[in-house]
């Protein structure tokens, strides 16, 4: 049977459909797949956000196949082209948006108050000079991250 998808969000009730018509659990796909459980989670609540690699990995381990068909009458891909693409007339020049007009603005103001603040040794103040800022590892750092 077919099932179109049209949509990248009718993906995710044909995997679970799919996996399990196969019998199989969210921790035998991630088994068979070589990643963790949680890891084949979140790929099938949100498979499009995948790539199309792991779909294929995913699919296979389903023995399920993709078949792409051309709907009625041929592509108008001229239809689909923004204007300045068809006429060859260069892209118009975006404008600086006002986040990162602000981000200059604001790294300007630190570095002149930083310049201020730093005393050299010549003078003999050390009461001016700041002590180094120890950070805490972030939590999330500690986790591991697959790439598969």
């Amino acid at each position: 049977m077919d099932y179109p998808v049209k949509t990248p969000f009718q993906l995710r009730p044909l995997l679970v459909g799919f996996r399990k018509a196969a019998g199989l659990t969210q921790a035998q796909m991630a088994s068979h797949l070589g990643v963790t459980q949680q890891t084949y989670a979140q790929l099938e609540a949100k498979p499009e956000s995948a790539s199309m690699e792991r779909l294929l990995q995913v699919l296979t381990v389903l023995k399920v196949g993709i078949v792409l068909t051309q709907t009625s009458g041929p592509a108008n891909i001229k239809g689909r082209t923004p204007a300045g693409m068809r006429t060859g007339e260069p892209p118009v020049p975006v404008k600086k948006s006002l986040t990162k007009i602000r981000a200059t603005a604001v790294a300007t103001k630190t570095a002149g108050k930083r310049k201020s603040a730093v005393v050299t040794a010549a003078s003999g103040n050390a009461q001016g000079s700041p002590k180094p800022v120890r950070r805490k590892p972030a939590a999330a750092a500690s986790k591991k991250r697959e790439d598969w």
